[in-house]
């Protein structure tokens, strides 16, 4: 891994961490949202189980009743291909942030660059695992409990994932500009 992050410290910048950002914004608008249309119910509280921060049986439950079994195929497929190369594209253009931001401490920061990689890939276990229950739940009506609680605790440990890079995403803009202000 110190390897890898030495890789993504010397050779990002901020054309390549602009590059990402536009790709990420791309996807999401043309590809993440026509998708997630095709399962979306409106006035549904809702909108996608993923976006909750934790979540139970019963929210499972009450998500997937509201729905047509084409719109759960269509959510399975969200999770276990659109979802899943967003977790990609957003984790990369995180890494080349971390990267750019921390570029000048690295040798300090270690591979705190990586962090991001940890949110994608607890958003991936949670994806199939959402997959999977929806899978189920088309198949008999039921689903597993403690793959609900195997989803909930993935997507919250994606959520503290995602606030952790988001902290350092602050912290590297305020490193960078204190030094800015002390070599001045």
């Amino acid at each position: 891994m110190k390897h890898t992050s030495d890789f993504l410290y010397k050779n990002s910048n901020l054309k390549l961490a602009i590059l990402f950002t536009a790709i990420f914004i791309g996807y999401l608008f043309f590809v993440m949202i026509p998708h997630a249309a095709d399962f979306e119910v409106l006035n549904e509280n809702i909108k996608s189980l993923g976006m909750k921060f934790g979540f139970d049986q019963a929210d499972i439950v009450a998500f997937l009743n509201v729905r047509t079994d084409a719109m759960v195929d269509a959510y399975i497929n969200f999770n276990r291909i659109w979802d899943t190369l967003f977790g990609l594209i957003y984790g990369l253009m995180y890494v080349v942030w971390l990267s750019v931001l921390f570029k000048p401490f690295s040798k300090k920061a270690g591979i705190t660059n990586l962090i991001p990689l940890f949110q994608v890939l607890f958003d991936w276990m949670e994806n199939y695992t959402l997959g999977s229950l929806a899978q189920q739940y088309l198949i008999d009506g039921g689903i597993t409990p403690y793959k609900v609680a195997l989803a909930s605790n993935f997507g919250m440990i994606k959520w503290t994932f995602s606030g952790l890079t988001y902290f350092l995403i602050i912290l590297g803009i305020t490193l960078l500009i204190i030094r800015f202000f002390k070599n001045k």
